[in-house]
């Protein structure tokens, strides 16, 4: 008869076989806005109860903007504690959350910021909405307040679907007048940033007004359709926006990802460059926490080196938190907690909490003192049924066989592992990202000096691109090589832009007509899928590609993401315990399916012969040609009449609230307020 005991092995057992409960060991701060990571709330709880603490300070009144900052070496728990801080904001709605953690050009750090602002807002706040969306229903309730103090205002989600369901001209009028009573009523003069937030009740132009607030450019004839300038790229809207959040919500900003080996222009590394935008913010910003999170070399050995002032503006609140490493206790709460959601998701019991492991032999491991991670990673490697588990005689370090490769584990599955991680990144969050996409095809260009990819042979790529060397903000890179035995110059310009200067900016580099990049031709990298209007592809892409020899190569989702990821994970190898030498190893070695190096399509296309064929593209709407001045009167923000006004003249502001009828009486919006 079996007893009780065997049967619960056996079932454990199977479903060992089945699934290795820590298969997904990796958590990064990326993962903020997807399903909360397992986590154990007592580990490391001083550091995010000090995070809860200071919010709650900052809400009483003790005072308006603080800063914090967390100090952690690579796997102690850092991403745990990000997640853990965002997912009670948004369960309690205590506080807006934004992460910045992806500052892929140095040199534009504002815009950056001002990208992850806007791209962090439109993620679910507390209420099944966005953010912006939350901000956007406070905007709405205080103007309707005043436009009609007697009406039932809607709900957030039933202002979703009100803004929604009506059209773009209606929801327009709707927008005009609750931005006009809103810049009135608290004294703001640029009501564009408040039309562009309000814009995001509508679900159809949610995507628009956000792109316009990360400081994209809008082609023009979604610009007329919201009546919002094309483009708005500016530190003067990251200021209005944290302005307008300030007056409903606290706000915590958390910057992540400051150790990375990449510098500016000027020298400064990652970190000393993203301390500087730190203070500017902490100057600037009314109601809310900064939170920053960094390795003890970092902090110690880069931000402590600037001037004082900015290190206080990072630590307010006073020393650094620092995340400590698992000991004895720890390690069997946090596998535990593991195999107890392994287990319940498979409806089984164990026959003890650690099963397959036993307590001695992890309070061993706990003894000494490894970071999370490379718990997690040794469970994974060892968690086997204990009848199939070998007898280790030498147990002086368990963690010896973290540090080192076990069987069926070689270096570059590890790569391989880190790799696919990085694959399943959402896309959309880089698919506009010029600079991104530029720099990892530069990264796996460089991999192929010497070799042939179709007819050019690789000699050089670097992204000194002008005359006497130096960056470009639209012509990403040139390669340099040999075709036919001729010299031959490719400029390189990813344009993912829908429109306006950038993307005229970056075809008349590729065009080259004053010979200031020296180019033998010019080489676009867009999706064929995204609009071009008739004047761009009249004087600027059919000359590139007839006239000028220039390619148009189609940029593809599959083809640019394994690019991407294997950047990607160069650039955190010290997060995956990787060195650089593994991971140009994988890009070697790597099989066809993988399409890296030389079986990447994307840069075989780059490298080809020009088919000196125009391409087909998505046609963007023409825009109605309209007299200048009725098109000026009809655009908001003419912002030269707005900067010109008296601080203290009330009559200046007027026309921002239409004064030639009364407001309370204006039947506008009688279909947006509810009936009693």
């Amino acid at each position: 008869m079996v007893t009780t005991t065997e049967s619960k092995m056996d079932a454990a057992n199977r479903a060992l076989k089945e699934q290795n409960p820590f298969s997904q060991n990796i958590i990064r701060a990326s993962h903020v806005w997807n399903e909360s990571p397992p986590d154990i709330e007592s580990l490391n709880a001083h550091a995010s109860d000090a995070v809860f603490k200071t919010l709650d300070e900052i809400k009483a009144g003790h005072y308006p903007t603080t800063s914090l900052l967390i100090t952690a070496q690579n796997g102690t728990g850092k991403s745990h504690i990000i997640s853990r801080i965002r997912r009670h904001l948004k369960q309690n709605g205590k506080a807006l959350f934004v992460l910045a953690n992806r500052f892929n050009n140095l040199d534009k750090i504002k815009e950056g910021f001002q990208k992850h602002l806007a791209e962090s807002l439109s993620h679910e706040g507390a209420h099944e909405v966005s953010q912006w969306q939350e901000i956007a229903s406070k905007i709405t309730l205080t103007s309707l307040e005043n436009l009609k103090p007697s009406s039932k205002i809607p709900s957030t989600q039933g202002l979703v679907q009100k803004f929604t369901s009506k059209g773009v001209e209606t929801a327009g009028k709707w927008i005009q007048r609750i931005s006009d009573t809103f810049c009135r009523v608290n004294r703001l003069r640029d009501p564009e940033v408040i039309k562009a937030i309000l814009w995001c009740l509508s679900k159809n132009e949610q995507p628009y007004a956000v792109g316009w607030l990360s400081g994209k450019e809008l082609a023009q004839y979604k610009a007329n359709e919201l009546r919002l300038p094309s483009h708005r790229q500016s530190f003067d809207t990251v200021l209005q926006v944290l302005e307008v959040v300030s007056y409903f919500y606290e706000l915590v900003v958390c910057f992540d990802e400051l150790d990375y080996e990449d510098f500016n222009e000027q020298g400064l590394h990652r970190s000393q460059v993203i301390a500087g935008l730190i203070r500017e913010l902490f100057e600037n910003m009314n109601r809310g926490l900064i939170l920053t999170t960094m390795m003890p070399g970092t902090w110690n050995g880069r931000v402590r080196q600037l001037p004082e002032g900015i290190c206080n503006r990072i630590t307010a609140q006073g020393k650094p938190y620092d995340l400590k490493h698992i000991d004895e206790q720890s390690i069997t709460e946090l596998v535990a907690f593991y195999l107890k959601n392994f287990y319940e998701s498979k409806n089984i019991e164990p026959p003890h909490s650690l099963y397959p492991f036993d307590e001695p032999q992890l309070k061993e491991i706990g003894k000494e003192k490894p970071t999370a991670r490379e718990v997690l990673k040794w469970c994974k490697e060892n968690c086997k049924p204990q009848l199939e588990q070998a007898k280790k005689e030498d147990s002086t370090s368990y963690l010896k066989e973290v540090s080192t490769d076990s069987e069926g584990n070689t270096e570059e599955n590890e790569v391989e592992e880190a790799f696919s991680i990085e694959l399943k990144e959402d896309f959309q969050s880089y698919w506009e990202d010029n600079h991104l996409i530029g720099d990892a095809l530069l990264f796996s260009l460089q991999r192929l000096l010497e070799k042939q990819i179709e007819e050019v042979e690789i000699i050089s790529v670097n992204q000194q691109v002008k005359k006497r060397g130096g960056k470009d903000p639209y012509l990403n890179f040139k390669i340099y090589g040999k075709e036919s035995n001729v010299d031959v110059c490719i400029g390189v310009a990813v344009l993912q832009d829908n429109g306006g200067r950038g993307l005229g900016a970056g075809f008349r580099r590729l065009l080259d007509e004053t010979g200031d990049f020296g180019l033998s031709r010019g080489c676009l990298v867009r999706s064929s899928k995204k609009p071009l209007n008739p004047y761009f592809r009249t004087t600027y892409l059919e000359p590139l590609i007839k006239v000028r020899g220039g390619e148009f190569v189609d940029l593809k989702v599959e083809e640019i993401q394994p690019l991407v990821a294997i950047y990607n994970v160069h650039r955190k190898r010290e997060e995956y315990g990787l060195t650089e030498e593994q991971i140009f190893e994988f890009i070697e070695t790597a099989e066809s399916d993988k399409i890296l190096g030389i079986h990447s399509p994307l840069i075989q296309e780059i490298l080809s012969a020009p088919s000196k064929q125009v391409p087909e593209t998505a046609d963007e709407p023409e825009v109605e040609t309209a007299d200048p001045e009725e098109l000026l009167e009809e655009m908001p923000g003419n912002t030269s009449t707005l900067e010109n006004l008296d601080d203290n003249s009330e009559a200046d502001l007027d026309f921002l609230g239409d004064n030639d009828e009364d407001l309370t009486e204006s039947d506008d919006l009688e279909d947006l307020v509810l009936n009693e």
